[in-house]
């Protein structure tokens, strides 16, 4: 897996600044343009940008996780085993509340 560093995650934040750019560029062509845009092309266009920021975000998310080796990214056998205990206490809990829901 490769390394990332703080400059990767400074590139994935800048290029979530795109969304601010591809809606100003949308508002201009909207605004500027002869014909103007049907509701469902609006409509269209801005799920469609969205969706780009969502993805753009998930992004960001992962390699903000790959940078500082969090959630599926970390190594450190103190984290890992924090965590497995973490998950057996979830699945009791949740085993202990579907038993109690039945009586």
């Amino acid at each position: 897996m490769k390394q990332y560093t703080y400059t990767d995650l400074e590139d994935a934040i800048m290029m979530a600044w795109r969304t601010s750019d591809d809606l100003e560029m949308f508002f201009k062509h909207h605004g500027d343009h002869p014909k103007p845009m049907t509701e469902d092309e609006v409509s269209n266009m801005i799920y469609g940008i969205k969706q780009l920021h969502d993805i753009r975000m998930e992004a960001l998310m992962d390699m903000l996780c790959k940078v500082h080796k969090l959630n599926q990214y970390t190594t450190d056998p103190e984290t890992l085993e924090a965590r497995q205990r973490l998950y057996a206490a979830i699945d009791h809990a949740e085993e202990t509340k579907k038993k109690g829901k039945k009586k």
